[in-house]
């Protein structure tokens, strides 16, 4: 039984849920108290790029902006980096503290309502493949659900 056109649209509606619960997507002048994610880019050891070895250790960031003046310097209660392959089909979920990843979040120098997002994945975790990572970030009152799709990666063999 084929499940992959299942497991996509689950993950769309859930999507659709969180938007429609008072999400908006990446934009700082969005919705007053809605936290937003922006600009995700990848950087391996030769820089920024959508292309890695599996011997190398890479990071996807995003910067999330939480414009709700109850989470300024707070970081958000839940941040989690899925890898799922071109098909939809969930392969691999980082968390905070994962021997094998780790999620975080830094303050920028922005302001208290800015931190960065860093998914790091160490050499040899992720098998060669092409994948659509996602963030997913519960805000500092774990009522807010914001979900951002990070550009394609490659992961290949040297």
């Amino acid at each position: 039984m084929n499940r992959t056109p299942w497991m996509k649209t689950v993950v769309f509606v859930l999507a659709a849920l969180w938007m429609l619960s008072g999400v908006a997507w990446a934009d700082p002048v969005g919705p007053a108290n809605v936290p937003q994610l922006l600009n995700p880019f990848s950087f391996g050891e030769g820089g920024q790029s959508r292309a890695f070895l599996t011997t190398e250790q890479f990071v996807i960031f995003a910067t999330y902006y939480d414009p709700n003046a109850a989470c300024a310097g707070v970081p958000p209660v839940l941040l989690q980096m899925l890898l799922f392959n071109l098909e939809g089909q969930l392969i691999f979920t980082c968390t905070t503290g994962s021997p094998t990843c780790n999620v975080g979040s830094s303050q920028l120098a922005d302001g208290p309502r800015y931190r960065q997002i860093t998914g790091v994945f160490f050499p040899g975790v992720v098998a060669a493949g092409a994948y659509d990572p996602y963030f997913l970030v519960r805000d500092c009152t774990n009522v807010n659900i914001v979900v951002l799709k990070a550009p394609t990666i490659r992961v290949l063999t040297p």
